[in-house]
């Protein structure tokens, strides 16, 4: 027995099925039952409203000549270090433009990093600031993540016994960052998964009768430890990392995090985090620290990311062919 209750609407029509079998409870399965389906531009799901006055804001630090330096200092402020690391998190945040050829062959413009190195070096911290930074992201563990989880997977449905797609992190971080850390941990037949997801931007999807393509146009940042935990310097890195040169060949930018020792560092690092602790303003060592406000910058990249497209220069060609 099947009992269907209508109400119209305004965008479509809501239908509330209710099914017995066998003299059980009825389950009730809504719906809505539609003419057309309009489809959103990208990030409109998230995409706030913008006062004039933020707008000019935004450019009018875009023309400030300091400008890149302020979005540096901004990237995880309370790390102490790790400049280079903190530039490759901004460039991943805000992204690149996607390029389409004459053949229609598609060239992603998002860009993927991977910090490896020693444990408690802040690499979880950098994933966790640009999780809060991005305004569209995903945060996920390589231990507790599979295949189907980080891709994505086709359901079969309880109550109708049809099958249906599942989009998996990367799918709903689409237009977006997703943070994986603890990626050594994964195992390599999921890795070998992401594998399209990163290069391509797309998953391919043939199960249970349903061919479909889910596009995944998003940066990875992900975090790992050496095979041993720790950096062993009497061994070469290929050596303590188990990664295929096919996952590596994926990444544009990888950084070896070292705990080395260093009295003068150590001592600077010390202070650092006891001036954090103590709720002082940040005393950098070597310049007065003068970063945005983490919801400002968020707003500034969703802006950036929406109404910019910028081109490689002349002079940045030359430094890439040197």
């Amino acid at each position: 027995m099947t009992t269907v209750m209508n109400i119209i609407g305004e965008k479509g029509t809501i239908r509330e099925t209710i099914k017995n079998s066998h003299g059980d409870i009825g389950v009730k399965s809504i719906y809505m039952k539609c003419l057309s389906i309009e489809i959103e531009e990208k990030y409109a799901r998230i995409l706030p409203t913008l006062k004039e006055n933020e707008i000019e804001q935004f450019i009018t630090l875009s023309k400030r000549i300091d400008c890149y330096d302020k979005i540096f200092e901004s990237i995880a402020p309370g790390i102490y270090g790790h400049e280079n690391i903190k530039k490759a998190i901004a460039c991943l945040l805000f992204g690149g433009c996607q390029k389409q050829l004459n053949d229609g062959v598609k060239l992603r413009g998002d860009i993927n990093v991977l910090l490896m190195g020693d444990p408690s070096t802040a690499k979880s911290q950098f994933l966790k600031f640009a999780e809060k930074c991005s305004p569209i992201s995903v945060f996920t563990s390589g231990k507790g993540s599979s295949a189907a989880g980080l891709t994505a997977s086709v359901i079969k449905d309880n109550l109708t016994g049809e099958f249906h797609l599942e989009g998996g992190a990367m799918v709903i971080a689409d237009g977006g960052v997703v943070c994986i850390d603890e990626f050594d941990k994964m195992r390599s037949q999921d890795r070998v998964a992401i594998h399209e997801a990163m290069e391509q931007q797309t998953i391919s999807i043939a199960k249970a009768g349903i061919t479909a393509m889910l596009n995944t146009r998003v940066s990875v940042l992900a975090a790992s430890n050496p095979i041993k935990g720790k950096y062993n310097d009497l061994e070469t890195i290929d050596e303590q990392m188990e990664f295929q040169s096919t996952i590596l060949s994926r990444f544009d930018m990888i950084f070896l995090v070292r705990d080395k020792i260093d009295k003068e560092k150590d001592t600077n690092l010390v202070k650092h985090i006891i001036n954090i602790h103590s709720h002082k303003i940040k005393e950098n060592i070597n310049h007065i620290s003068n970063e945005l406000d983490i919801e400002f910058l968020k707003r500034y990249i969703l802006y950036c990311k929406t109404n910019c497209h910028p081109k490689i220069s002349d002079n940045a060609k030359n430094l890439l062919q040197a």
